[in-house]
């Protein structure tokens, strides 16, 4: 059977880097369908393709990548067509419309001739989703914006001094533009109904997802005390209910400390079960001890299979789990994931989450002497948690130093099997 290719390189209206005219590239190579323009700037946010096939237009969003900007897509036909009319339209960091590119025709040839077509398969191994990183890119992620917190001591904006903590009003809004986060008085706090959360901590969500496949991530995690670093992924609709009813995969979790149980330890966890106190997390656990896991950049994988679920860092096992979870937690009543496959909740498209929280009442930092004689300064069962932690900020802060600090990525990539 043959394959029937066709490939050719359209020069748009150019973008110009310096003198150098930028072109985009359309491929076809049946079944797929690229788009890709080498556009490598900053000041770009998102770039559109839109392409007409038979008079139909359809429009696709680019992903970057360190080539530039693709988009690619086996969802349409070209049997019966004799081109494809394409443009790309880009967007700055405002998310405002920057420029249109002229539209450019990908002459197919002759469209009685038979198309012979390979099935649709899975290609092992083939990249899905990679960022490096050399800029942050929103059409990638999302930011989180929010004072939420759950149960962690987490958002405020550095530019305030004390008294703000507790005579301010903080409105997310105002601030940063939007909330993402409404819930617990996460878009709008005022200090004289309880103090303020005293500590910025950073959060950022993937817009690609991924259902089965590899999940690989290169980092260096943060150092300095109640520092919470997790790298983790949730499910994009929660097909089984809220938390933990469609499940959480925390990759890698660690602590900030330097003790036992902060940086010569990391941690893996699966998050699952009919409600909040019914979670079986317990069961799907794992953690790998060194001497230090901040100091240099280590790599962290899930492998996520329709059969089980394994985790590594540096290809060193943590955590792995079989199916059949309702079984495995020996619930009673009706199985609320009978509907879904074996390794439901983990059937489902799941994002990926970097986050870096400090302290927690939920237990993750226990009370008592654990921590090689740093002393915790709040209890979990405190109702003034954030303030005691603020009062004790003579012994913590002088362990936080510049970038040691801060989780810094290298990559993250997302793979077929």
């Amino acid at each position: 059977m043959c394959r029937h290719s066709v490939a050719i390189l359209a020069a748009f209206l150019a973008l110009s880097s310096g003198s150098q005219a930028l072109e985009v590239t359309i491929k076809y190579s049946d079944p797929v369908l690229e788009f890709t323009l080498p556009l490598i700037n900053r000041g770009v946010s998102a770039v559109a393709f839109h392409y007409v096939i038979k008079h139909v237009e359809y429009a696709g969003r680019g992903i970057q990548t360190r080539e530039g900007w693709t988009f690619a897509t086996r969802d349409v036909s070209l049997d019966g067509a004799d081109s494809v009319v394409a443009y790309a339209v880009v967007y700055d960091i405002n998310g405002n419309k920057r420029m249109t590119t002229q539209r450019s025709s990908l002459v197919i040839g002759d469209s009685s001739a038979p198309v012979a077509r390979l099935p649709n398969r899975r290609i092992r191994g083939a990249v899905l989703f990679r960022d490096d990183f050399n800029s942050f890119s929103t059409s990638n992620w999302d930011y989180e914006v929010s004072m939420y917190g759950g149960y962690t001591l987490t958002v405020d904006d550095p530019r305030f001094d004390e008294n703000f903590l507790y005579n301010g009003k903080m409105d997310m809004t105002q601030l940063f533009g939007y909330c993402t986060q409404s819930g617990n008085y996460g878009c709008t706090r005022e200090g004289k109904y309880g103090m303020l959360p005293p500590v910025m901590s950073g959060k950022v969500k993937s817009k690609p997802t991924l259902r089965y496949g590899i999940v690989e991530i290169r980092a260096r995690i943060p150092q300095g005390d109640w520092l919470w670093p997790a790298l983790w992924l949730l499910p994009k609709y929660s097909r089984y209910g809220n938390w933990p009813r469609s499940g959480e995969i925390d990759v890698m979790e660690s602590r900030g400390n330097k003790c036992p149980i902060g940086v010569e330890e990391v941690s893996s966890t699966l998050h699952w079960g009919p409600s909040a106190g019914e979670n079986k997390y317990y069961m799907t656990t794992g953690k790998r001890h060194g001497s230090n896991w901040a100091d240099n950049f280590h790599t962290w994988r899930l492998e996520w299979t329709r059969d089980h679920l394994v985790t590594f860092v540096d290809n060193q096992e943590v955590m792995r789990t079989g199916a059949n979870f309702w079984q495995k937690g020996g619930f009673g009543g009706s199985n609320l994931w009978a509907g879904g496959e074996k390794m439901a909740p983990f059937d489902q498209e799941f994002y990926m989450i970097f986050n870096v929280a400090v302290g927690g009442t939920n237990g993750f930092f226990p009370d008592g002497n654990h921590y090689n004689g740093a002393r915790k300064p709040w209890s979990n069962g405190s109702p003034h948690a954030a303030q005691d932690f603020w009062n004790g900020r003579g012994d913590w802060q002088r362990t936080w130093n510049g970038e040691k600090t801060a989780m810094i990525i290298d990559y993250v990539e997302f793979r077929n099997l």
